[in-house]
């Protein structure tokens, strides 16, 4: 592959992540407010989301086809094996966070935030590497990393491991299953614990 045609594969990819990242990073530095943390979300997911439509990804492709009842199991069991994880890190490494409105964010985390993020972090990261043609494994640590650092406005090394391990469970539940809602059940799950616990 000339090198010219090589920028032209990773040039998707790339923006892709730049997309995704630099609010947070914006936010870390002090560039972006703090508060603005969630607009920013919808903005970069709905950009995200509205192009691969614009390019012809149908809900299907994007996973949000209809799941099977395998597929719900799948994402409960995968959901009480990270909620035990967040119990026993709260219980052992106690750090004291809390939202200052769980009732108030809540809603908005479950319905908006979850759907948004397992999307933008599972369901798209699976289409650029299957267009550039990466394992599996490239898969999961691609969308695990980003995942990762889109909770860098927080500034806490803690949570970028929390997040990039629950990541990695639901990547690897999104290979096997290419269906996004039984994760986005997960995700709003186990956020909602983990905020409620004061590990997030």
């Amino acid at each position: 592959m000339t090198n010219m045609r090589h920028f032209r594969a990773m040039a998707p990819p790339l923006g892709f992540v730049l997309l995704l990242v630099t609010p947070g990073i914006a936010i870390r530095y002090g560039m972006l407010p703090f508060d603005f943390r969630f607009e920013a979300l919808l903005i970069v997911s709905s950009l995200c989301i509205g192009a691969c439509f614009f390019c012809g990804y149908s809900f299907s492709e994007l996973g949000l086809s209809k799941p099977s009842a395998r597929h719900w199991l799948g994402g409960a069991a995968l959901t009480l094996l990270l909620a035990i994880f967040i119990v026993i890190e709260a219980e052992y490494f106690a750090l004291g966070r809390h939202t200052s409105d769980l009732i108030g964010f809540a809603p908005f985390y479950v319905l908006v935030s979850s759907p948004c993020q397992e999307v933008v972090c599972r369901s798209i990261p699976k289409l650029i590497t299957d267009r550039l043609q990466l394992s599996g494994r490239n898969y999961v640590l691609f969308s695990s990393v980003i995942f990762s650092l889109m909770h860098s406005a927080y500034g806490d090394s803690f949570l970028l491991l929390n997040t990039f391990v629950a990541g990695l469970a639901w990547a690897s539940a999104y290979l096997i299953t290419r269906n996004v809602w039984p994760l986005i059940a997960s995700h709003a799950a186990v956020g909602t614990l983990a905020f409620s616990l004061g590990v997030a």
